[in-house]
């Protein structure tokens, strides 16, 4: 009997084990844009910038939240590149402070209420949407309505068509579970 149930609890560990790595290869959501009232972009590569210069220019939003606002030629997260992609320097609105995703959230739901926006299209790499839609949704509270747009890389490469796709896999598994055991102020 005792040998039953240690056979059935493995088996059950086991299934859960297989769901949660099934569940960690699936980074490629997406929302349809829609009309809001600002387009956030988390700081990240090119490809981010890109789309939400796209967003802006196709008329989604007015203004453009950058967070964070990196001011080097390196980074593509800088005012210049910004304007280079056609997005008006008034329209932007810049956070210098984030350091992760968590601050990410917490200082665009911050912007967002002073500025009495409502709703956003929030714009990272389609590796990181899940994350991203995990932490936004947590803090939230219903205040904000947010839509979650992926991006791909600089390359047009999807998060596994690249030579990184092992590191991001790994990388985004370990934050995303330290983000769903309350380990998110701590972490990227």
């Amino acid at each position: 009997m005792k040998m039953r149930i240690l056979i059935i609890a493995i088996c059950l560990l086991l299934l859960l084990l297989v769901i949660l790595l099934i569940d960690s290869f699936n980074h490629n959501y997406s929302d349809t844009p829609v009309q809001s009232d600002v387009i956030v972009m988390l700081g990240g590569d090119g490809g981010r910038m890109e789309k939400t210069a796209d967003l802006y220019k196709e008329g989604y939003a007015d203004h453009v939240l950058i967070t964070p606002v990196v001011e080097t030629e390196e980074l593509s997260q800088s005012t210049a590149l910004a304007v280079e992609y056609g997005i008006p320097e008034e329209a932007l609105i810049k956070d210098y402070e984030a350091d992760s995703t968590y601050t990410n959230a917490t200082i665009s739901m911050d912007i967002m209420e002073e500025q009495g926006f409502n709703t956003a299209l929030v714009v990272t790499s389609d590796y990181h949407v899940k994350r991203s839609k995990y932490i936004f949704e947590k803090l939230n509270n219903d205040r904000f309505e947010f839509r979650y747009i992926a991006s791909l890389s600089e390359d047009g490469e999807r998060w596994y068509e690249g030579p990184g796709a092992s590191y991001i896999w790994r990388s985004e598994f370990i934050k995303l579970w330290g983000y769903r055991f309350g380990l998110y102020r701590w972490s990227g």
